[in-house]
């Protein structure tokens, strides 16, 4: 298949805001996915991300066409026990499930592409 995007949606727990972050994945079993520094998300972009504030993320969505499945996500490099599988996340569906996964402020926040 081929590397595809996609973005995730964190909000702030004491301050309501929002921040969305896009994401690029590079459709390559057991490896990180980029986060976006603010010029778009790529191949060369962190593999992680941290918040001045406790969030919560709250939605992903991402494009269709992956051959990866699913991703793990970490927070400070210990896995979270949640799994995000593509098929319940794409762009397209109106109706994503509903995420709360904390994370407290400056905690490196990764995701593995699993197949």
């Amino acid at each position: 298949m081929a590397a595809t995007q996609g973005t995730m949606t964190f909000r702030g727990l004491r301050s309501g805001k929002s921040y969305i972050k896009d994401v690029y994945l590079s459709d390559t079993a057991n490896t990180p996915i980029n986060f976006d520094a603010g010029i778009g998300a790529s191949a060369t972009s962190p593999l992680d991300v941290s918040f001045p504030e406790e969030v919560a993320l709250t939605d992903f969505a991402v494009v269709t066409g992956a051959a990866q499945t699913k991703l793990q996500l970490s927070r400070g490099g210990v896995p979270t026990g949640d799994m995000l599988r593509h098929t319940l996340h794409l762009n397209t569906l109106a109706f994503r499930p509903q995420l709360r996964i904390g994370i407290r402020p400056g905690v490196r926040f990764t995701a593995i592409q699993l197949a």
